[in-house]
């Protein structure tokens, strides 16, 4: 007998979550404090060394090097990996294969998720292990392209998990629950374009500077008496402040009528608060029900048609593995 001599291969993984923004979206641009938080949806990324670069990805369609055009779809996944390559050193290629359960354009971070695990895993099939600062740097590549003058706030939460106050320019501070928090989730089916949103909110700020410079301060309060309120979970604090941010983005032309339809029936349906979670526009909006009582509201809103969904916080972040096979 011979000796049979099997060769394992390695396979590198990357899986990132999405996120939910609880208060302060769009005031976060122009200085605010956010609070955010990860979700147990996200994107998973596979790669291996490659000739060239090739990208596949069921949502966001199919790019070889050797076949020439990018998608625009796949642009940021592209510049984020060429980023990652050359800041490993590496001149081999990579391929990547892409797997999310984030609805696109719906306010839950899907693009951050994609990108911080496609730099993660790209680096990994290379044997280098990026910091959380590199993972945040390389994955704005892809989220400039992507959204045009995004905070950050998404990456960061797609690479420390948990539950963050945000501010832009300042390393995020992670926000210790003991014990879950749970939101509901409820997507309103329309599909929105944050760049979009982000440009008509900031318009306000050349129209109205004082006012504007005012509701950026009283974001600020409110954020940090959000975190305040969710890590001694004053759930009847934090809910007020949910709908007072909601109120104030809905006069400002964020929120739309079926978002707004969203928020009415899960208030009716026991919640202590709601608003819109992201750029608005379309997307999702986020709940708060009574502790203890997210399940059975979660089944309420479902009788009524409406897509809904429990959220536990806190979540981790951003995770690399190898498998062999």
């Amino acid at each position: 007998m011979y000796p049979i001599s099997v060769k394992l291969i390695l396979k590198f993984f990357a899986k990132a979550p999405g996120k939910i923004i609880i208060t302060g979206e769009h005031f976060v641009v122009h200085g605010s404090l956010a609070l955010a938080a990860a979700i147990d949806k996200g994107a998973l990324v596979q790669a291996e060394a490659f000739e060239g670069i090739e990208i596949l990805s069921k949502t966001l369609g199919f790019y070889s090097s050797k076949k020439g055009q990018v998608p625009l779809s796949l642009k940021p996944t592209l510049e984020a990996i060429k980023a990652t390559l050359e800041f490993i050193g590496e001149k081999k290629g990579v391929r990547v294969m892409i797997d999310s359960d984030l609805p696109v354009s719906s306010g839950l971070g899907s693009s951050s998720a994609v990108a911080v695990a496609t730099v993660a895993a790209t680096a990994s099939a290379f044997d280098h292990k990026l910091s959380p600062e590199e993972m945040v740097n390389l994955a704005m590549v892809s989220e400039r392209i992507t959204h045009g003058r995004p905070s950050g706030i998404d990456v960061n939460v797609a690479v420390y998990g948990e539950v963050i106050l945000f501010k832009m320019e300042e390393k995020p501070r992670q926000i210790k629950l003991d014990k879950d928090v749970e939101f509901i989730v409820c997507h309103s089916g329309i599909e929105h374009r944050t760049s979009k949103m982000v440009s008509k909110f900031s318009e306000m700020k050349k129209s109205y500077p004082n006012l504007f410079a005012s509701l950026v301060a009283s974001s600020n309060y409110f954020t940090e008496k959000a975190a305040f309120a969710l890590m001694n979970k004053d759930l009847t604090t934090l809910g007020a402040i949910m709908n007072f941010f909601h109120s104030v983005l809905s006069n400002l032309g964020m929120s739309t009528r079926e978002l707004d339809q969203l928020i009415e029936k899960a208030l009716e349906s026991g919640c202590i608060g709601a608003k819109l979670t992201g750029a608005g526009g379309g997307g999702c909006i986020i709940a708060l029900p009574k502790s203890g009582e997210a399940r059975v509201v979660a089944e309420s809103l479902k009788r009524k048609g409406i897509d809904a969904s429990i959220v536990k916080l806190p979540l981790g972040g951003v995770k690399v593995w190898q498998e062999k096979s």
